[in-house]
This record gives structure tokens, C-alpha cells and sequence, in this order.
């Protein structure tokens, strides 16, 4: 699970890698300058989170979190760290704006519709002080109709974007818990049918038993009588049948022919 979260926190890089890519884009366009120092401070901050985040992973101190993937943490941080270019780039600010929604994007890999409503706050927070900062540096020459325009705007798109993205993230987490139901049933079907099996086994081998007939039986020596436990005496063919699979046709053999019926010849000694 780790090794997955860390992979996740590569896309981030990359994200943040193109947003920078594209912010050097928009400057060589000529929709605004960003210095030297600007530009330190601009790919510094993303260099100093992406690095905190990195030791967390590493350390596995991301685990003591609620959401050890800090998802809802990396957002608001490359949310705060976008305010910078939007602070260089006035001229851009539509544009730069847009690269919010990669940001929000990953929200859909665990947060929860409270929760992206939470960094929607967040970020129009942030937004709202950059203004206010703005208004009261630039004073008569800050644009505020237009600016609120953005502000507007921008506010709508993240809440769509709050609503879908909470949509699909609670449509994963049902289907998650639905899977893991399905899984946990199957265990479950598993192990009643090993105990089904290892039943089957224990009365066939106890059924084996009691149609075996052992120990000490008593047989009277004349008319072959044998006594069971209740003290009763049985035919020695009803005995077996009760107590065995066996099955008795009867007949006469032929000694006790020639002693019981000497003038019948049954036995033919010539055959």
C-alpha cells in the first residue's frame, strides 16, 4: 500500500513539473515576467513540500494520519503554492487557474465529498486573501469587477468539480466495501464447506463403526441365539442385518440335509 502511495506522489511531481513548465511557457508568451528571485521562490516552495511530503512517505510517519496517503494535505499545499505564480502572473491568471483542476483531481482517489467541499474552502480562502492583498497594494488600479469575475467563476468550477469528484470518490469506496463483502462471504462459503466436507468425513467414518461388528458377543452354543446389550436374545441373521450391510439368503447346506432329510436326496453326489 505504500509502494502505491508513493506512486501517487510521482504523478504529483509530474503534475507540479508541468505546472512549472507551463508558468515558463506563459512567460516566454509574453503574458508577464517573473525575475530571479521570483522564480527561486516559486520552484523553492514546490521543492521544499514536495521534499516534507517525500520524508513522510519514506519514514512511514505518513501512517500516524487519519489519511496515511495525505491526500487532502498535498491539495491544500500545491493550492498554497499556486498562489505564488497567481501573485507573479496577474496577466495569467486565467490560465493559471485552470491548472487548479489536475490539483483537484486526485482528490477523487480518496477524499470524500465533505472533504473536497473543505479544500474548495481552502482554496477560494486563499484566493480571497491574494485579493484583498492585491486591492489594497494596486488600490485604484485593481480591477475588482473583473478580479470577482475570476473569483466567481473559479468558486463555481471547484464546486462542480467538489460535486463530481465526491460522486465518484463515494461511488469507489462502495464499491470497495461491496467487494470486500463479496470476498468475506466467499471466505465464508469457503471454510462451511471445508467443515461440510470434514463432517461428511467424521459421520461416514462413525457410520463405519457402528456397522462393524466387534468385541465379545454372546452366542448360545445350540440355537445360535445371540444376546444384544439389552439383554435380549435375536436370531443371528437379524443381529448381523441390524448391525452390518450385510443381507442373509437362506438354504441348507449339505450335512444338514443328508441328518434332516436323509430320504430326500437334495444333493445329487453324482453332480
Amino acid at each position: 500500500m505504500q509502494r502505491l502511495r508513493l506512486q501517487r506522489f510521482a504523478m504529483a511531481l509530474a503534475t507540479y513539473t508541468i505546472v512549472i513548465l507551463a508558468t515558463f511557457l506563459a512567460t516566454r508568451l509574453g503574458l508577464g515576467e517573473m525575475n530571479g528571485a521570483q522564480w527561486a521562490t516559486y520552484i523553492g516552495f514546490a521543492l521544499f513540500g514536495n521534499g516534507i511530503f517525500l520524508v513522510l512517505f519514506y519514514t512511514n510517519a505518513n501512517l500516524r494520519f487519519s489519511d496515511p496517503s495525505l491526500t487532502r494535505e498535498q491539495i491544500v499545499y500545491s493550492s498554497l503554492w499556486g498562489m505564488i505564480v497567481l501573485y507573479f502572473l496577474p496577466e495569467a491568471r486565467p490560465i493559471v487557474l485552470m491548472f487548479y483542476l489536475p490539483a483537484f483531481s486526485f482528490g477523487m482517489l480518496g477524499l470524500t465529498r465533505r472533504q473536497f467541499f473543505g479544500v474548495e474552502a481552502s482554496v477560494l480562502g486563499f484566493y480571497a486573501v491574494l485579493l484583498g492583498l492585491e486591492y489594497f497594494q494596486y488600490g485604484q488600479g485593481f480591477n475588482i469587477q473583473y478580479q470577482l469575475f475570476l473569483f466567481i467563476l473559479f468558486g463555481i468550477l471547484l464546486t462542480w468539480f467538489a460535486f463530481f469528484g465526491g460522486f465518484v470518490s463515494d461511488l469507489k469506496r462502495r464499491l470497495r466495501l461491496q467487494k470486500e463483502k463479496i470476498k468475506m462471504e466467499m471466505e465464508e462459503r469457503k471454510i462451511a464447506q471445508i467443515e461440510k466436507e470434514k463432517l461428511i468425513i467424521e459421520l461416514k467414518h462413525a457410520l463405519r463403526k457402528v456397522k462393524t461388528l466387534s468385541g465379545l458377543l454372546p452366542i448360545c452354543a445350540s440355537c445360535k441365539k445371540i444376546r444384544d446389550d439389552q439383554g435380549y436374545w435375536n436370531q443371528i441373521e437379524s443381529y448381523i442385518q441390524i448391525r452390518s450391510d450385510a443381507e442373509f439368503s437362506h438354504s441348507i447346506c449339505p450335512d444338514c440335509a443328508k441328518k434332516l432329510y436323509p430320504d430326500l436326496d437334495i444333493y445329487n453326489e453324482d453332480e
